[in-house]
């Protein structure tokens, strides 16, 4: 496998457990989480396990020097650390669906910065495959039966929020990871989101709150294992290998995922447009991993 086809592997198995995020967010807060401590807690629990395994297996690859160490927890930091604040926050407001639709404002801020940013300039293709899969995202979004796409002005501030934060720590990975490598940019990054997180979550919600029973924790730990130490390692280590525009575009399967489990779980099911918006993405997502196959002899 080349390294392309191993990036566009690796965003696509982090896309599609990023596509759980809705499903157990839900769950904490109808267990009584607070939408800021889930935003904490999460990366919490997932840069713990981080730590735990890269001190055990790989602990000499964490020296980047102070300077790298102030890059990656700090840029990357404030970028996931918003991120997480505002993801929470919109799901809360206005539920999974118009989070999702706002979230992908992301492969378009990517696609229009990552040319004078990163020096990686969209084709034509990328373009036409970025806007078919954009499409599908909507459609997909709009389509979820018993879950209207409602914007009020809180949803739209921190929908809007999520999806730039979400386009920042994706050019910044493709920034660090080819310079500093995949494991301490995962790693300084979540670390430095947790330092953040713990500074605003006490000024926004007035404390931490904590799970209260058994099942909140099992809930919370897998959360954060799967989604964040899992998920996160997957994405800026295929960050190191691929262009910033085409991870962008293939993080497009995570709405299809949140489908398919909102279905399954939520008994939230598409409507017919849903399942064309399904259909393009899929689309998108696939003509991406097909440039990519082409593409890969020539690098």
């Amino acid at each position: 496998m080349t390294e392309r086809l191993r990036g566009y592997a690796e965003v696509v198995s982090a896309a599609t457990l990023w596509g759980s995020s809705g499903i157990f967010a839900v769950h904490l807060f109808r267990l009584g989480l607070p939408p800021e401590s889930v935003a904490l807690l999460r990366p919490l629990v997932g840069t713990v396990v981080l730590l735990m395994v890269v001190g055990l297996t790989a602990r000499g690859a964490l020296g980047v020097g102070r300077r790298g160490l102030l890059t990656l927890a700090g840029g990357g930091g404030l970028a996931i650390g918003v991120f997480q604040m505002a993801y929470q926050l919109s799901t809360d407001a206005v539920g999974v669906p118009s989070t999702v639709a706002m979230l992908y404002l992301a492969p378009a801020i990517v696609a229009v910065a990552s040319g004078p940013l990163l020096g990686e300039w969209p084709d034509r293709t990328r373009w036409v495959l970025l806007a078919v899969t954009l499409s599908g995202v909507w459609l997909t979004v709009f389509g979820a039966d018993e879950v209207p796409a409602t914007f009020g002005s809180s949803g739209l501030l921190w929908g809007t929020l999520a999806g730039v934060s979400y386009g920042a720590y994706t050019l910044f990975g493709r920034f660090a990871a080819p310079r500093y490598g995949s494991i301490p940019t995962v790693v300084y990054s979540s670390l430095g989101s947790c330092l953040f997180l713990g500074a605003v979550v006490p000024l926004t919600s007035g404390g931490l709150v904590l799970p209260s029973s058994g099942a909140a924790w099992t809930l919370l730990i897998a959360f954060g294992v799967l989604t964040i130490a899992v998920a996160h390692f997957l994405f800026f280590d295929a960050l190191a290998h691929i262009d910033a525009s085409r991870a962008s575009i293939a993080t497009a399967i995570e709405p299809v995922v949140a489908a398919a489990l909102a279905t399954w779980l939520l008994s939230q099911g598409l409507r017919p447009i849903g399942w064309v918006g399904i259909a393009l993405v899929v689309a998108g997502v696939a003509g991406v991993g097909w440039t990519t196959r082409v593409s890969a002899p020539e690098s």
